[in-house]
């Protein structure tokens, strides 16, 4: 019928096959949504605000929960300032002190974090309401200077408490022959009695040790070699001996009868 409507038998007229809705008038990809019309990410991403709370927290709870009980707990242990366990407690000094210093970390990074994210906000502001209607980079600066202040202040005396104990530990032990004991002096102090001994070696340096009497009683009684060596020679002027010792931190850890 070439696509035109004819009647039937019952005198109605039909739609042809030339005349159905075909796929050129149907929907096509044309007029679907595309990626042209779609949601794209050329929505500018927005910056976070660093918070430095969590940075204080974490910095606080290292602190307190486990650089300063360590540190504690290592004081208490260490009563002898002779033998191979004085210089291992000396070490553990050394990590409590780095853990210290790393526990500073946090807050430095959160406080060059806010200066970045400052500068940013200067350069291209942001619609979307989520930042400080302004920002102040000169004052995340003055925050950066404190936190390097802080960590460098931190650093130092970490070094200072635990610094030399670590080169000890590179360096070792050296041999001091010929040492003399030239002072074994009992003092009185308001934490209980204690023993200044002074050992003196041949090139004429003076190490002073300040020993608590009952340690000195104590070791007396086990029958430690080293005290008993050192004592002995400060019991008996001009005695030479032989020590072992860590040049940087003093601690003895062997000492013989030359």
């Amino acid at each position: 019928m070439n696509g035109m409507s004819s009647p039937d038998a019952t005198g109605h007229t039909r739609l042809s096959n030339a005349t159905a809705m075909t796929g050129a008038t149907a929907m096509t990809g044309a007029t679907a949504m595309t990626g042209a019309t779609a949601m794209t990410g050329a929505t500018p991403t927005v910056p976070r605000v660093v918070k430095p709370l969590p940075a204080y927290a974490r910095t606080l709870s290292l602190l307190c929960l486990v650089a300063f009980p360590a540190w504690s707990l290592i004081g208490f242990l260490t009563r002898d300032r002779w033998g191979q366990w004085a210089f291992q407690l000396s070490q553990a000094r050394v990590i409590v002190a780095a853990i210290a210093v790393l526990a500073f970390l946090p807050i430095v990074w959160s406080a060059f974090s806010r200066l970045v994210i400052d500068l940013i906000r200067c350069i291209k502001s942001s619609p979307s309401g989520k930042h400080a209607p302004e920002a102040h980079p000169g004052t995340a600066f003055l925050g950066v200077v404190a936190a390097l202040v802080v960590f460098g202040l931190v650093g130092m005396a970490a070094w200072d408490l635990g610094g030399q104990a670590a080169l000890d530990w590179r360096d070792g032990p050296v041999t001091r022959e010929g040492v003399t004991c030239t002072a074994m002096n009992p003092e009185e102090r308001d934490d209980g009695p204690f023993v200044h001994i002074e050992l003196t070696d041949t090139e004429g340096i003076v190490r002073a040790y300040d020993l608590r009497q009952y340690e000195l009683d104590r070791h007396a009684e086990k029958g430690t070699p080293l005290y008993n060596t050192i004592v002995e020679a400060c019991q008996a002027p001009g005695t030479q001996i032989g020590i072992s010792i860590y040049d940087r931190t003093g601690i003895i850890v062997d000492a013989w009868k030359k």
